[in-house]
Parts: structure tokens; C-alpha cells; sequence
């Protein structure tokens, strides 16, 4: 596993400009592949809830690529912004409660 020269792992970003600038960009134009309306906010929450939805499918994959390349729960746990505990609990493919949604499911 490579991590940054500090040695600390990434906690998520949310609020800051460059961050807001993807999602806005995303939003827009998965609305204008739909042919929706950005100034309707019951589009947009549609826009926005599609987008977390198809973010969290990623998530089982690369979690698994990433234990597979030596992370650690605690590591991943850092990255998720969460306890080892919940994110082995939501990502190990034997928990009961993992989600098993990769990001090209249908």
C-alpha cells in the first residue's frame, strides 16, 4: 500500500470548493443526459441521490482492492471516516449486512 509522504491517511473532504465543483459538475450533467430541469429541486434531489447511490456501489470494489493491496480495517476505517468495526461490518464480503452492489451492477 502506498500512502501519502506524511504517513497519514485521508480523511473525506466535503464543503470545501474543490470538492463542490465535481458534484455540481456531475449534477449538471447527468440532469442534461436526462433531459431534466436543474431548477425543479425535486430533480435535483433525483440528480444528487442517483449520484450517491452509484458512489456507494464503487465502494465495496475498491475496498476490497484495497484489502487486497495490504490495508488494513483501521486503514480503510480512516479513509471511510468511520471505526474499523463498521467499515469491516459494511465491507467484509462475509458480514451479513455487507453490500454486494459493485458499481456496474444493474
Amino acid at each position: 500500500m502506498t500512502t501519502p509522504p506524511d504517513g497519514k491517511l485521508p480523511t473525506p473532504l466535503s464543503g470545501d470548493d474543490d470538492t463542490f465543483d465535481v458534484i455540481d459538475d456531475a449534477i449538471t450533467t447527468l440532469g442534461l443526459q436526462r433531459g431534466l430541469w436543474l431548477g425543479d429541486p425535486r430533480n435535483m434531489i433525483h440528480l444528487v441521490a442517483s449520484l450517491i447511490d452509484q458512489a456507494q456501489r464503487c465502494l465495496p470494489e475498491l475496498v476490497a482492492d484495497a484489502r487486497d493491496d495490504g490495508c488494513s480495517w483501521q486503514d480503510i476505517a480512516t479513509l471511510l471516516d468511520t471505526s474499523p468495526q463498521q467499515a469491516q461490518l459494511l465491507y467484509d464480503p462475509d458480514s451479513p449486512l455487507a453490500n454486494h452492489r459493485w458499481m456496474l451492477d444493474i
